[in-house]
């Protein structure tokens, strides 16, 4: 399945919270530059993505975590 940190990224990602998903990444990497990244990212990915869309990353993760051969 997917570690712990990369599956709470990806569900901070996925998530209505641009600053709830940049304090996460803050906890790893603490400068400007990458989390003006991080933010801006998010804001493109909730710009894009439907609800529809979010649904279906998070299915798919969801069969990838269960799948004891990942």
């Amino acid at each position: 399945g997917l570690c712990p940190a990369l599956q709470e990224d990806l569900t901070r990602f996925l998530g209505p919270s641009v600053p709830d998903y940049v304090d996460f990444v803050k906890r790893y990497k603490d400068d400007p530059v990458t989390l003006k990244n991080a933010e801006n990212l998010k804001i493109c990915v909730d710009n894009k993505l439907t609800e529809e869309d979010k649904k279906n990353v998070e299915s798919l993760l969801k069969k990838i975590d269960s799948n004891p051969l990942c």
